[in-house]
């Protein structure tokens, strides 16, 4: 009960128990007075009227209060226990349309809003409207995904922009618009390789944590280069393969700092052999880590002897030393096929075309939230040989700028919307499902664009509809695949209709009746979803009726040719670095670190010797001497 019911209900009581009180008074004084019942009747309200502060603490008439109080007690009891729960015309269901008045507090200034409809739009402010700006659009192809979304709302120019652009026709049609609005426009272009920027996932670690990056690319990587069939023996190959690789990202990001780039995970991998005929055979590689190995020993055995930077980059390689003792745990035969295996994962990258992209990095990700930028990812819609890229650079995105806003007041600078067209070929990014449902906090929201809802089903499985339920905007812009409509159709929801039934009966003795009852509908049914008109859609925003409204009007185009930023050493300073966070130093290789590095003893044992050098941050160099045939047992 609400306190302003209980207050009506204590002061009705107490008026009941006044007028019984009263009452009483008046017909007990007159009975002692000798009066006629009927005279008494006709007038026991009169001590109401003549005197209402008057009250009579007489038992009796205290009484005779208390019982007009049970009684008004009790037809409370029969009114509310007799109620029944009845919601008059939603019986059924009470979906309806949306009304013009419902989306005006969600909606700004519409120059600075994100779009849907011609009629519907939702404010950047996601404070105001306690509403986040991630969005699931759906539509089959034709239906004006990029026309009649991604394209009005680049125009908008009110946010940065990062757009999945299947064959480059978005950047092309939008780029001149976004120059003369002072965008910087970048472009990673997986299908003209010499019309892209650079980009190298390493570039963006985050000191603090570079082995979880790590640990991150070598993820996606695996993810992203495996087959839909799985079977029991291949988990195996994947984990082993995820332990090489971890190792020689870790080893090549840990020597090399932000210099470091694929293309020496690449080369390392294809120094790697092994020998079925002699387990104890060691290729260059491991004897590179076995020298490296007893650097480490070193470092834990004499901490003192190093500095802080030079201690992060030994505790890296420990890490690095670690990963690779797992490869190392396997017999000759399954060292080679795990080499074999991780090989074929990584041919792509043996492309001299596409070693030119990820042999720097130019393409200036981790600028996006500083100043106003359109970030172009061309991704090819016939097949899917570079998705794992794509996925690579999106995981790469999120995690850096997530950062930077974490350690830069908490938000980014400039919001960041990312239109993720086609995003079943960009492949499957680990931990997605968590990144939409913070990202939001950070000034970054995604816009996820797909053809059918099952395509997102198949990619995610059980973590699809996490992904779902952080998007506080839905828009389908039409289609018949049958998933999707009936998603369509349950979200929607059911309305309460009424349903007229007639009857009729001929003859000598006819009859005819009429009547009515409640009915349940679809507001739209599945099929009915299929055959909305190319010029609507629909818009669902999270505690708001659904708007079946027209769809965006495309805007004006013009042509737009991309010319890639000149391709810089990774040695050498990136071009319009303008932007350096005041909380971050940049992460340099050993280059930078150790005045000196202590003496270690050669290895002992020798059989048949290799020399591995190791350049430290004074420019001396240590050369290594390593047994090939050293029993492996030695470095664990």
């Amino acid at each position: 009960m609400s306190r302003g019911k209980a207050l009506f209900a204590v002061l009705l009581a107490a008026i009941g128990w006044w007028a019984g009180d009263k009452t009483s008074w008046q017909v007990r004084a007159d009975a002692a007075a000798g009066m006629d019942p009927v005279s008494i009747l006709g007038r026991f309200w009169l001590d109401l009227t003549d005197n209402p502060l008057h009250v009579s603490t007489h038992m009796t008439d205290v009484l005779a209060g208390l019982a007009v109080v049970a009684f008004l007690a009790l037809v409370w009891v029969y009114h509310y226990g007799a109620r029944k729960a009845t919601r008059p015309g939603e019986e059924q269901g009470s979906a309806r349309w949306g009304r013009p008045g419902e989306i005006r507090p969600f909606i700004g200034d519409r120059r600075h809003d994100l779009l849907f409809t011609r009629t519907e739009s939702l404010s950047l402010d996601s404070r105001k409207t306690q509403r986040n700006l991630n969005v699931l659009v759906i539509g089959s192809s034709g239906s004006g995904k990029s026309r009649y979304f991604v394209m009005p709302n680049l125009a908008q120019a009110n946010t940065s922009y990062v757009v999945t652009d299947p064959k480059g026709e978005i950047m092309s049609s939008m780029g001149v618009q976004l120059r003369e609005h002072g965008y910087e426009i970048r472009c990673l272009n997986l299908i003209d390789f010499a019309r892209s920027d650079t980009f190298n996932p390493l570039a963006y670690f985050n000191p603090e944590q570079a082995e979880v990056d790590c640990a991150i690319l070598t993820e996606n990587f695996i993810t992203n280069t495996t087959g839909s069939q799985k079977t029991g023996s291949s988990d195996f190959w994947e984990k082993a393969e995820r332990a090489l690789l971890t190792a020689l990202i870790s080893y090549t990001y840990f020597t090399k700092g932000t210099e470091g780039t694929l293309l020496d995970v690449v080369d390392m991998l294809a120094q790697m052999s092994a020998s079925e005929q002699d387990e104890n055979s060691m290729s260059e590689i491991d004897a590179l880590f076995a020298a490296t190995k007893e650097y480490v020993e070193d470092y834990t055995a004499n901490p003192s002897a190093y500095d802080d930077e030079a201690q992060t980059m030994l505790d890296g390689l420990r890490f690095a030393c670690s990963q690779y003792n797992t490869y190392l745990q396997g017999a000759g035969e399954t060292k080679k096929s795990i080499i074999i295996s991780l090989g074929v994962r990584m041919a792509p990258l043996q492309m001299v075309s596409l070693r030119r992209i990820l042999g720097s990095d130019s393409i200036q990700a981790d600028r996006v939230g500083t100043r106003p930028t359109a970030l172009f990812l061309v991704i090819p819609d016939t097949h899917q040989a570079f998705s794992f890229l794509a996925s690579i650079f999106y995981e790469t995105f999120f995690e850096r700028n997530m950062y930077l806003a974490d350690h830069n007041g908490g938000r980014l600078a400039i919001n960041v919307q990312c239109f993720m067209d086609e995003f079943a070929n960009i492949g499957k990014m680990p931990s997605f499902e968590r990144k939409i449902a913070v990202m939001r906090s950070r000034g970054i929201s995604t816009s996820v664009i797909l053809q059918n809802y099952s395509q997102g089903k198949a990619l995610y499985r059980d973590d699809w509809e996490t992904i779902v339920g952080n998007c506080d905007s839905l828009l389908f812009l039409g289609g018949n695949e049958q998933s999707t409509t009936e998603f369509i159709s349950k979200r929607l929801g059911k309305e309460t209709i009424t349903q007229e039934d007639t009857s009729e009966q001929r003859g000598s003795n006819g009859s005819w009746s009429r009547s009515f009852r409640s009915q349940g509908r679809d507001l739209l049914t599945p099929d009915e979803v299929s055959r909305l008109p190319g010029h609507e859609c629909l818009y669902l925003l999270r505690g708001v009726p659904p708007f079946r409204s027209h769809k965006l009007e495309a805007p004006p185009t013009g042509v737009f040719d991309y010319e890639p930023l000149p391709i810089v050493p990774c040695s050498a300073e990136p071009v319009a670095y303008e932007y350096e966070p005041e909380h971050e130093e940049p992460f340099q290789g050993p280059e930078a670190w150790l005045d000196a590095a202590p003496a270690v003893e050669d290895a002992v044992d020798v059989q048949e010797d290799v020399g591995v050098t190791i350049t430290w941050p004074d420019g001396h160099v240590d050369e290594r001497v390593v047994a090939l045939e050293q029993d492996l047992v030695d470095y664990e």
